[in-house]
Order: structure tokens, then sequence, then C-alpha cells
């Protein structure tokens, strides 16, 4: 989370959305250190993500920090596609560890294209294929090559701005909307 919050920015009255994000424990974490206006968090796992869970890991990064969550929260267990959300309504938005995941990844990038302001962006945190594809070791998913991944947001208009590495073979890769 360091190389994160020292690479990248948002303000506070920023609107931002986490696809993917599985109980929220990373978007808590980085959210209590440094606020948005709101976080939009989306997983189509209801047994993961839920209001009771997101108000565990906000419980508990309150207790381990004592400092306070500010942001306001909404929960969806949707396809991002099917969220009613307004067009251009979003700042940032937040994939941690799920790229791999997506089985729709063109539908998936034309609705963060819709949802993202013009000059918008995507924090994009994956464990990468470097030399040869690699198995992503949790789930057993191939993982991206860095270039796949780049051709795909690519598709939509979206430029990679920064990689900033995180891991041996995980790394943070900034998109912006063009």
């Amino acid at each position: 989370m360091k190389q994160l919050m020292d690479h990248f920015t948002w303000n506070p009255s920023d609107t931002l959305l986490s696809i993917g994000c599985g109980s929220a424990w990373w978007e808590v974490n980085l959210l209590i250190h440094r606020p948005c206006g709101k976080i939009i968090l989306v997983d189509t796992q209801v047994d993961v993500l839920n209001e009771e869970a997101v108000e565990d890991s906000i419980q508990y990064f309150k207790e381990k920090t004592a400092l306070p969550f500010y942001p306001k929260f909404e929960v969806h267990n949707l396809a991002l596609n099917q969220l009613a959300l307004y067009p251009q309504s979003i700042d940032g938005i937040f994939i941690f560890n799920a790229w791999h995941e997506f089985d729709q990844i063109e539908e998936l990038i034309q609705a963060m294209k819709q949802l993202l302001k013009p000059s918008g962006w995507i924090i994009l945190e994956e464990e990468l294929s470097v030399q040869k594809r690699e198995i992503h070791e949790g789930c057993g998913k191939k993982l991206y090559f860095q270039e796949e991944i780049d051709q795909q947001m690519a598709s939509k208009q979206f430029q990679l701005r920064q990689k900033v590495p995180k891991e041996k073979h995980s790394f943070y890769l900034e998109y912006r909307n063009l």
C-alpha cells in the first residue's frame, strides 16, 4: 500500500469505484489513510461483499489506526454494466488483484469508459506474467502480460500513465481516460 500512497492521489471529494473488491479490505485500509467523498464497492459475490463485511473492515482499521473513516460507501453485488450509475460520474477506479478473474473484459472496459469522467483514472494492481504465461496461485486462472492489458485498455482510449512496482511480479498500472 505504501507504493500506492506514494505515487497516486485523489481529492477528498472524489467519487471512487472499486471493481472485484471482495470484502473491501484494501479499499478501507487505503481510504482510512487518504479519504475520498464516496466509494462504490462492486463484487458479484454476495457472501464476500456485503455491508456487514465492510463495516467489520472499517471497525478493524479504525481500531488499528485510531483514524476515522470518512467516505460514504455503497455495496453492489452486480456486474458493473448492470449498475444504475450516471455516465461520467466516477473520478477514479480501483481494481485490486482481480483483472485475471474477469471473464468479459471488453464489456468491463466499455462500462468503465462510460462511467469515468473525461480526466478519470484507473489504478489496476495486478500480478503479471513476465517471460512466460503464469497461473495465479489463488484461483488457478491465467495471468496477463502487461502488453495485453495495455492493448485492452487502448481499445477504449485508456492510456498507461505510470507503472509502479509492488512486489516481484505485481505492479500498480495507472491508466488515464483520453
